[in-house]
């Protein structure tokens, strides 16, 4: 979330601390800044992992895994199915316990906070298709992973971890 210069509940001017949190001087309301969550999956299917092309801004043309913001209260796996759906037009299969990685890290040229929640998802049924933000897509081998420029390192990072996590669990190649 950004800072904002105003109090929300009674437009009086906040004097946040250190950009965190900010108590208004009118109200006495305090307001934080908040990481925004994510969730992104490395879909593995026969040995190979899906990684996604950014169709836009930030770090366009870059890879990384599908996924997205999350809605305000919205469930973490249903928020993930939903942003796979709507760029891939897929359905996966993925719990709670397939969470291999928790990573925060800045977003974007305003440096926002974002708290990005990694999966090990499996393709269910569907043939992946690049749809809203996705300008392409790529299944690869443990081998091409350093070969990609990708976004964000902690993605190639989840890529390797549930790749490796796969094939320990017998879904590596069929």
């Amino acid at each position: 979330m950004k800072p904002f210069d105003f109090c929300p509940a009674c437009a009086t001017r906040l004097d946040w601390d250190r950009g965190e949190g900010g108590t208004c001087p009118g109200c006495g309301r305090t307001w934080y800044r908040n990481s925004a969550p994510t969730a992104g999956a490395a879909i593995v299917h026969e040995g190979r992992a899906l990684v996604t092309q950014r169709a836009i801004e930030p770090h366009k043309g870059r890879w990384d895994v599908p996924g997205g913001f999350l809605s305000a209260g919205e469930d973490p796996i249903e928020g993930l199915r939903r942003e796979l759906r709507e760029e891939l037009g897929i359905e996966v299969d993925v719990t709670a316990d397939d969470c291999v990685s928790l990573v925060t890290h800045e977003y974007g040229p305003e440096g926002d906070f974002v708290l990005a929640l990694g999966f090990l998802a499996r393709l269910r049924s569907g043939d992946p298709k690049a749809a809203d933000d996705v300008a392409a897509f790529l299944w690869i081998e443990p081998a091409e992973l350093e070969t990609l420029e990708f976004a964000w390192e902690h993605d190639r990072e989840l890529v390797r971890k549930a790749l490796k996590r796969a094939e320990e669990d017998g879904d590596g190649r069929s």
